[in-house]
């Protein structure tokens, strides 16, 4: 019993797990002791979606699967603001998106469904050396794009400045409320971000619906399409994953989708890749 222990408290990554844990310990201290400023709620709400869409339109659909093409000012936004969620780099974030979907449901993907629903959602995380046993992808597109090169070199300062220092300063400098900045524009908001993207990966392979694959654990959750900003049409990504949509009908929360239309729009944006064809319903 004592190896055992030994043996599963090194396996930890107790740095990752400190991280992981200090802003909601923080939020739960303030909360309590912070009057939450309704300046402040409408700041953090701004921050939960510029870092929220640039998780789901940069990280996930532009470099984890390539679904447009995105003008220079366009990708630096999303790269800053993608940092001000603490997910880590681009590099890291789609290293292991890529494998989930190469090895979905297996021991090679990172956050394997099979594993468990905590596993999936955070456990993999506080594993050390997981990496390992995790498989291995494709990543040359991302060493020669500069824009990626860049956040991975300075990810540290750019996540410190728009993650920290941001939310904190305008709402110190702006209405006097450095405090509720720090515990609800900025604890608040990561633990919320952070959690939405682990249901992603726990709860979308486990509640819903699988109208257009059974191949994978992957399903569409309704609940999850409208906080996730679109990701929790999980079963038809899988299905379609280079299509720039996941909610693929119009009643179909996916504010990401619409955020991506717009910048084609605006000509921040092109190439939009979507399937050609009608998807096909399992069963049809």
């Amino acid at each position: 019993m004592v190896l055992t222990t030994g043996c599963l408290l090194r396996s930890v990554d107790w740095f990752q797990l400190a991280f992981l844990a200090f802003p909601p310990l923080l939020l739960y201290y303030g909360s309590s002791h912070v009057h939450y400023q309704s300046k402040t709620l409408i700041w953090q709400v701004l921050l939960q979606f510029l870092g929220g869409v640039s998780i789901t339109a940069g990280y996930h659909r532009l470099w984890s699967h390539r679904s447009y093409q995105a003008s220079r000012p366009l990708k630096y936004f999303l790269a800053a603001f993608g940092a001000s969620t603490c997910q880590w780099s681009i590099m890291w974030w789609v290293r292991h998106h890529r494998a989930h979907h190469r090895y979905v449901d297996t021991d090679r993907d990172p956050y394997n469904a099979k594993r468990g629903l905590f596993y999936s959602h955070v456990g993999w995380l506080l594993m050390r050396n997981g990496e390992q046993t995790w498989g291995k992808v494709d990543l040359s597109d991302l060493k020669e794009d500069p824009i990626v090169v860049w956040q991975q070199r300075y990810y540290v300062a750019i996540a410190a400045i728009t993650g920290l220092i941001l939310p904190v300063s305008v709402a110190h400098f702006g209405w006097d409320d450095l405090r509720g900045g720090l515990v609800y524009a900025t604890c608040f908001r990561l633990v919320w971000t952070w959690h939405v993207t682990f249901c992603i990966n726990s709860l979308a392979h486990w509640a819903g619906t699988q109208p257009f694959s059974t191949r994978s654990s992957a399903r569409n959750n309704w609940l999850l399409g409208f906080v996730s900003l679109g990701e929790g049409w999980h079963n038809f990504h899988h299905a379609f994953p280079y299509d720039y949509r996941n909610g693929v009908h119009w009643y179909q929360a996916d504010i990401t989708k619409w955020c991506i239309w717009i910048w084609e729009k605006l000509g921040l944006a092109k190439n939009l890749k979507r399937i050609h064809s009608r998807p096909k319903v399992v069963g049809i």
